[in-house]
């Protein structure tokens, strides 16, 4: 007997004891099963409405990562910082918002990448297919010449605890040699640090080398962050990057 179902017999004991409802032990025993059966559909319903809430939730969060998020529009004043260069990866948005605050904090130039993940169910599901298997798709590159550049910052969300699939696929057909690479990942949920060292092995071999990995939690199912609290952890995170 659980605790709800303890209680409830205990109430209903000492406000409904009368004779002609606990005049035999069989009587008392059908009171008990009443009050169980009772504090059981109460426990059902409240599991119910949580797992509803819970789908509903987790829906809201799906529709929600299908819809571009714009942020403010970046270009380097004058003659950019060429000592540092931003190449990033978004499907909705958040990310870009990131490799823009952090281009305009070194006036530094910004590329973006694009590959076939629409901002749909279908997309979805491609991106975290592909994220499980490991497979690279074929993405394209805003122009950037990164020869000058001392280092170079990634900047991309996360797809199964790793970075976006498009981002190691980027890895995968840059020189890095001699660059110091710094790795921005945000999202929703978490990172699995095996995957950000397997990443730093991809960079080391294009002669690269990962000198720091910033994790920005965007939020969970029941919670989200402004965009202007995700700048401004952004600009915590570059204190010490400057």
């Amino acid at each position: 007997m659980n605790t709800v179902a303890l209680w409830s017999l205990a109430l209903v004991s000492f406000e409904h004891l009368t004779y002609e409802k606990w005049d035999t032990f069989g009587g008392w025993l059908r009171e008990a099963r009443r009050v169980m059966t009772g504090s059981k559909r109460v426990a059902l319903l409240f599991a119910v409405a949580a797992i509803v809430l819970g789908i509903a939730a987790f829906v809201a969060m799906a529709v929600k990562d299908q819809s571009y998020v714009p942020s403010a529009t970046y270009a380097p004043v004058n003659e950019p910082n060429r000592k540092v260069a931003v190449v990033y990866y978004s499907r909705s948005g958040h990310s870009e918002a990131v490799a823009r605050e952090i281009a305009r904090t070194f006036n530094a130039p910004i590329a973006r990448i694009s590959a076939e993940y629409p901002l749909d169910f279908s997309g979805q599901g491609k991106a975290v297919s592909d994220a499980a298997d490991n497979t690279l798709l074929r993405i394209e590159v805003e122009p950037i010449d990164l020869g000058p550049a001392r280092r170079v910052f990634l900047v991309s969300p996360t797809w199964m605890f790793r970075p976006a699939t498009p981002l190691w696929a980027y890895v995968e057909q840059t020189d890095l040699t001699g660059k110091e690479v710094v790795l921005f990942t945000t999202g929703n949920s978490r990172f699995e640090q095996a995957e950000i060292d397997a990443f730093a092995k991809r960079i080391e071999a294009h002669g690269g080398r990962l000198v720091r990995h910033v994790f920005l939690r965007r939020g969970r199912i029941y919670w989200q962050m402004s965009r202007e609290e995700l700048l401004a952890a952004v600009g915590e995170e570059m204190k010490d990057l400057r």
